[in-house]
Order: structure tokens, then sequence, then C-alpha cells
């Protein structure tokens, strides 16, 4: 084939990829953050090495967690990948499909990085390569369109060092980083190079496909080299996983040990001595309950105490002749204060309103826990706390998981409230 022959066939190809809207503002240029009015939002779109799939502590040590620490407080960074994944809409899991994809536009990010196509490698998503290209344009630009104007920058992927699950390496670096190049050049976006940094690594890859936590590492530190224009040399330190700090009353101590177990290996749960009680035993013990230790997420909850009905000497009696424990005004105040002692931690803090209160209990009253969960909801309102709704989530299967005529619940009650918790720290600890 003569030259001329050769550079209009390299021509049609790259010209028959779809050219929808073009992000020309995308030169690849680093990020300057003075020119950022707001904290820099980054969406991390991927795969399970995204994801930080094998990872043990995923959250902290998957890439973007990585990237993020490196890149600091001006900037935000969101882990969006999905484990086996696809580029390809008619892939096997198409990441068009998920969740992840909806929250990552919803986002609204100013900095997008695109690291899929290991997974369209696999025999029954590579048969239809053909679409590919247009795939791919399609993504960038659903991006490209967003009231951000995202700076976009799609990656090579990391090489493979076996053929698992179907993945090939042959493919990864003969066609997908080919095709990869050719759609950066259409559609006028930087390309990022993971495939090199990463190339020579096998110890990076324990089971060949997903790198651990220093080869997520060396991913972030290429990432943040292109957006900051910086060389990171700070040193791989692996972190330990997050401390996890429960402050609760029977409730939670019936949920503790099934969530421990359910985060075994996602956090460190621990639980305060003993029950909280009300509020005002909680200002009074809250420095001994937090210590010295660094939490990074603590889960707290008061009320079950607080709406109590007592005697003159403090002594449960029944809602006829008592008066609530802690007066629903004071619960407001105390809460406030303890929200006050808790953000100098540092923490993410997650509230848990209080579990509805039964017919029969003799010294609660049905409905007291709604009223006093208002009063809490208009304190974490005030602090920007995240709320765990465990009142809502137990009111629609009560007879199910709550003892009779007992605000206590049943193994498979404590269980359910398990999953709940390990939900909104999971949520807390990603973002």
């Amino acid at each position: 084939m003569s030259k001329l022959a050769f550079r209009i066939f390299a021509a049609l190809i790259i010209f028959s990829l779809p050219s929808l809207s073009c992000t020309s503002y995308d030169s690849g240029k680093p990020i300057r953050a003075e020119n950022y009015t707001q904290t820099i939002r980054v969406a991390c779109i991927g795969d399970s090495i995204t994801y930080g799939y094998s990872i043990k502590n995923r959250i902290k040590d998957s890439y973007p967690a990585q990237l993020g620490r490196m890149l600091g407080d001006e900037w935000q960074v969101r882990n969006f990948g999905v484990s086996g994944a696809t580029l390809l809409k008619k892939g096997d899991l198409p990441y068009w499909n998920q969740q992840a994809f909806k929250d990552a536009l919803a986002y609204n990010p100013h900095v997008v990085i695109i690291k899929l196509g290991t997974n369209d490698t696999k025999p029954q998503n590579w048969k239809y390569k053909d679409q590919f290209a247009a795939d791919y344009a399609d993504m960038i630009d659903l991006f490209a369109e967003l009231p951000s104007k995202p700076r976009i920058w799609i990656c090579k992927p990391v090489p493979a060092y076996g053929e698992r699950w179907g993945i090939s390496e042959t493919i990864i670096k003969n066609e997908v980083i080919p095709l990869i190049s050719r759609i950066a050049s259409s559609k006028h976006v930087p390309v990022l190079d993971l495939y090199d940094p990463l190339s020579g690594k096998p110890e990076l890859f324990p089971d060949q496909i997903h790198p651990n936590a220093e080869g997520a590492y060396d991913i972030a530190k290429v990432i943040y080299a292109v957006l900051t224009g910086k060389t990171w040399t700070g040193k791989f330190e692996p972190t330990g996983l997050p401390q996890m700090l429960i402050i609760g009353d029977s409730i939670s101590i019936g949920y503790f040990k099934p969530l421990q177990e359910q985060l075994k290996d996602i956090a460190v749960v621990t639980h305060n001595e003993g029950n909280a009680q009300h509020t005002a035993h909680g200002l009074k013990k809250l420095d001994e309950w937090l210590g010295d230790t660094r939490w990074d997420v603590i889960h707290f909850n008061f009320g079950l105490h607080d709406l109590k009905y007592v005697d003159a000497r403090g002594r449960n009696i029944s809602v006829e002749t008592g008066k609530h424990q802690i007066h629903i005004d004071q619960y407001e105040q105390n809460l406030d204060q303890i929200v006050t002692r808790l953000k100098k931690t540092g923490a993410k803090l997650i509230f848990a309103t209080t579990t509805p209160v039964p017919d029969g209990t003799g010294f609660r009253a049905k409905g007291d826990g709604a009223i006093y969960n208002r009063a809490a909801e208009r304190v974490m309102e005030k602090h920007g706390i995240q709320i765990n709704d465990l009142y809502s989530f137990a009111l629609s299967r009560l007879k199910e998981i709550q003892q009779d005529q007992n605000v206590h619940f049943n193994q498979k009650g404590s269980e359910l409230l398990a999953e709940q918790v390990a939900k909104s720290i999971t949520k807390a600890l990603e973002e």
C-alpha cells in the first residue's frame, strides 16, 4: 500500500467514528484550581479496577480514594466504578444501565476520568467491537453536555497479566488501546495512559487483572500528574481499616454484632461502653467514649431513654402518672451540644432516628418517637448531618421484626437494622 493510500485509509477510520458534540475545550492541559470558585468535583468512571475490587480497604485505598488524598481539600473525588461493567451498550453488564452512571451524571462533575474497556474484551462482549467507538463517543458527549462543562480524559486500560474471566491482554493491547486513541482524536479529548506506567509490574496484580493497593496508588499518581501538572513525590502508605464508633442504646447493642460481621473487611466497628441512655448522660460520657481514637465515622442515636416516662426520682413509671425523662426542648438542646462536640473529631457523622415505640410498653407512649425525631432532624439539618432513617425503615415491617409490646427487636430485626446501618456507613466512607 502506498503512503498516500495508507493516509487515506487512516483518515477514513478516524472520520467514520461518530462526531457528535466535540469537546474542544478539553485540551489536556493541567487543571488550574485557582480558576474554580468551588470545590473541584472529579468523577471516576470505570469497572472493578476503579471500584477497587480485591483491595482489602478499597474505600481508602482504591485509586479514586488515593487520588482524592493527593489532590487535597480543593478537590472532591468520587468513585463511580462498577465491577464487571462494560463500555459497550450490548455488553453483558453495560455501564449505561448502572445506578452509578446516573449518579455520576447527577454529580455534575468538573472533571471526568473514564476508564472502561477491560471487560469489553471478553468474547461475549467483543463480538460487538464494531460498536465500541460509537458507544464511547456517546458517553463522552453525555458528560460533555452537562451544565458543569467538565474536562474529560479517557484512559488506556491497565495491562492484564493473564487471560482470566475471559479478559484478553492481546485485545487490550492490540485493539482496545488503538481504538481509544482514535476515539480521542475524533472527539478532541485527551488520552490518559495507564497501560505503560503499569506495564512490567505483575507483582502489583495479585490475581493478574486487578491492581492491589500499591497498584492503585500508581494509577492515582499518574492521574494526579495529568490533572495538576505536578509530580507526586509522596510514598505509598497503605491505610488501616477505617475506625467506626457506634453510640447508642440497647437497640444499637442488638444490631452491633451483626454489623461488625457485615463490615469486617470494611471498618473496625466499636460500640460505646454500656448503654448510651439519654442525651444528658451522653453529654457527661461523650469525651470518655471518644477517647484518643481518630474516628472516621460516628453513627449515633439518642431518644428512647429521653422519651421514657419517669417519676420524681427518675424511676420508670406509667405514661399517665409520669413525665418525660428529658423534655423535648431539653432533648433538642442536648443534641445540639452533642453534635457540636462530635464535629470537632473530624469524623463523618450519621444520626440514626429513634425506632418506633409500639403500644403496651408501659412507660413509653406510642407516637413519641416520631415527635422526638422531628426535633432531632432540626438539629441535624442545622449542622448538615447525614440521617439514617431507621424509624421509617422499621415502621413498615414492625410486626415482622419487633418484639411484642416491646421497643426491642428480634434477631431478624437486629440483622436487618445492621444492614441499613452498614449501608449508611459505607456511603459515608465513600463520599
